[in-house]
């Protein structure tokens, strides 16, 4: 009896030696979706850990059987050559780095992952088996876990759900019976996990580009001129899939200036199984474009906000939309069209957050700052001021498409384009736009790409162009056209229309008020994460723990990741909730200094001087109008005030570490 009763327990341990291990690889669900993973991380361990029960007793067989039982299910549910297995070994996980997220579960991609479930649950059953401490059955599934977090850090339920199914495991591994004390111990590891946020957290994806097969490639932007000069050579067609109107085709996105040259910024990637709407309501759209003999790769016709390409092994610049792809000959785009009305998008501010937008101007002519100043009356920047400075290049400046066209991009040909000829091709009026929106404070960048004009048509050389686009809150990038030649259909309902109306709203620059913005708050919480799964954690934490652990491991844990964020406002909320423990009344409307006034009872001058220091940080960070950067001021202001919270009495830092 008590010899089945061991049988019975070495079962339950690797049948939770094989689950650990499978929650470990689901925990790349940010990487490539959970449902995507169910299928290959089973296919991998259901036949593993039959025949591991079935071969318990037998030490000489049983982990090679496992393995090749699992590498045949996984071949047979990925449908997968050996070398694709190989290859999951050696350079599936780079390829995964490599790729935008969620990637595409393809064999030679997603492999790794159940190779790595496989091999952690085959070495943890043998570890179980063999040595006399069970829980050491769960390192290698831990080791997938690290791996796992970082390519993506978990946060919020899921790493809560992830810690409460390794809780079960741990203690199904080392008690006969309910282990009450394992459980407790697992629930305080996921009450750890779920306060931390995914957020911007390190990952190995740092640094990790996909790489061209012809490192270097002609940049649109020289090229632009030797297409206007062929202008009824066909390049490529294109046909919509709602039958309305594209009424542009970027090619390329250069944010990069150093005063010569304009280059794309940014990571370069794989297309993984596509890219999110990100800022603000969009509609998906999609064309089937067919590339032309006469088309030079490797840039492909592209959009603002690409979501998907089927049909082409492309490869995108994620913050510009930029696409390409060696040897393509067509493919299904698909992308994101903002949802936005004219008095909506006129009202906006610009977005100095998005990427690329101030990637640099070189050396900027002192009389070329002037001239932009002027042009639009000292406004500052927002979506008018942007508009302004268009309409006064319509104005002050001459479109030159025929005859002997002017060349050139950097500072040298747009001083003269701006100051002497005042006559140029869209590669002047784009580049010298760009230069002096940035000098504005208008995030700004040059695109390179094409005019549309029918729900199904052929695109010729005739209709390259390049024109700026500029950043916009809870938009994103805005096309504009300081030439005036862009063809707007009157069928179209994207984002080219609804600017072309703006465009029409906009009264004289004398006229123009600035945008009433709503003024930053110093003490709003930056991650504006929600708190719904809060009181989910308290009711989970408060039974087993019980209120004396749960409430000191709250606030060491949220202290914890305000630390890691290291914003001038987490310093500030720190502060906060250290003088509410001590029994400050300190309110979200109160300032620093307010507080500092409220707390005058409990801290001593030290202290008091440290507040001082943490409300200039905040006033500077938040009011000046400057970019300044006090986050090591305030942080140290912010470890000082709790320096001296911790020379109070015993009596009261004791009531202050359990209260809520």
């Amino acid at each position: 009896m008590e010899r089945g009763g061991g049988v019975n327990v070495a079962v339950r341990g690797t049948v939770a030696v094989y689950a650990a291990a499978a929650v470990a690889g689901l925990l790349f669900g940010p990487v490539f979706g959970v449902g995507a993973l169910l299928l290959p991380v089973g296919a991998a361990v259901l036949p593993a850990l039959g025949v591991t029960l079935w071969l318990r007793s037998r030490e000489a067989w049983r982990a090679v059987a496992a393995v090749v039982a699992g590498l045949a299910g996984l071949l047979a549910a990925l449908r997968a050559d050996p070398s694709a297995v190989l290859a999951g070994v050696t350079e599936s996980w780079r390829l995964t780095l490599q790729t935008t997220w969620p990637a595409r579960p393809e064999p030679e991609v997603v492999v790794f992952v159940p190779l790595l479930v496989l091999a952690a649950a085959v070495f943890g059953v043998e570890l179980l088996l063999r040595l006399r401490a069970p829980l050491v059955s769960l390192v290698p599934a831990s080791g997938v876990v690290v791996l796992s977090q970082a390519y993506a850090a978990a946060g919020g339920l899921t790493a809560i759900s992830a810690a409460l199914a390794f809780a079960a495991c741990g203690a199904v591994i080392v008690a006969r019976s309910v282990p009450w004390a394992a459980i407790a111990l697992g629930v305080v590891g996921a009450v750890a996990l779920g306060a931390v946020s995914s957020g911007s957290a390190w990952s190995l994806r740092t640094g990790e580009v996909a790489p061209l097969a012809t490192p270097r490639v002609a940049s649109p932007l020289d090229e632009l001129a030797a297409r206007l000069a062929n202008p009824d050579e066909p390049v490529f067609e294109f046909s919509s899939a709602d039958s309305k109107p594209v009424d542009r085709w970027p090619i390329a996105v250069l944010d990069e200036f150093d005063g010569v040259n304009w280059t794309p910024g940014g990571e370069l990637r794989r297309m993984g199984a596509g890219l999110p709407a990100e800022a603000g309501d969009a509609v998906s759209r999609s064309a089937r474009v067919r590339l032309l003999e006469s088309w030079g790769g490797p840039w492909l016709p592209s959009q603002a906000r690409p979501a998907a390409v089927d049909g082409a092994e492309a490869l995108v610049f994620p913050a510009g939309g930029t696409l390409l792809a060696e040897n393509a000959s067509s493919y299904t785009l698909t992308w994101w069209e903002p949802l936005i009305d004219p008095g909506t998008l006129m009202g906006k501010a610009i977005d100095p957050s998005a990427p690329g937008g101030f990637a640099g101007v070189g050396q900027v002519p002192a009389r070329v700052v002037t001239l932009a100043t002027d042009a639009v009356r000292g406004l500052r920047s927002s979506f008018q001021t942007a508009l302004a400075l268009e309409q006064h290049m319509r104005r002050e400046y001459e479109l030159v498409s025929a005859g002997d066209l002017p060349v050139g991009h950097g500072w040298p040909q747009l001083e003269r384009f701006l100051l002497v000829d005042k006559r140029g091709t869209s590669e002047q009026f784009a580049a010298a736009y760009v230069a002096m929106a940035r000098g504005l404070g208008i995030p700004a960048r040059l695109v390179v790409g094409f005019d549309g004009s029918g729900d199904r048509s052929v695109v010729r050389n005739g209709d390259a162009i390049a024109w700026p686009e500029v950043a916009v809150a809870d938009v994103g990038w805005v096309p504009l056209d300081p030439t005036g030649s862009a063809r707007v259909s009157s069928a179209s309902t994207g984002l080219a229309e609804v600017t072309e109306e703006a465009r029409e709203q906009l009264p004289p620059v004398e006229e123009l008020t600035p945008p009433q913005l709503p003024p930053a708050s110093p003490v709003q919480d930056p991650s504006g994460e929600p708190r719904s799964w809060w009181w989910l954690l308290l009711l989970v934490v408060v039974p087993p723990v019980g209120w004396f652990a749960a409430v000191p491991l709250v606030a060491w844990a949220r202290s914890w990741r305000r630390r890691r964020s290291g914003t001038v406002a987490d310093a500030w909320a720190e502060v906060r909730a250290r003088l509410r423990r001590h029994g400050v009344a300190v309110t979200s409307a109160m300032t620093v200094r307010d507080a500092a006034s409220a707390a005058r009872h409990i801290v001593d001058q030290p202290t008091a001087e440290a507040m001082s220091g943490l409300a200039t940080a905040v006033d500077a960070t938040m009011w000046s109008g400057a970019r300044v950067d006090a986050r090591a001021h305030a942080w140290a202001a912010a470890r000082a005030v709790r320096a001296g919270l911790a020379r109070r009495p015993v009596k009261d830092r004791l009531k202050a570490l359990f209260r809520l």
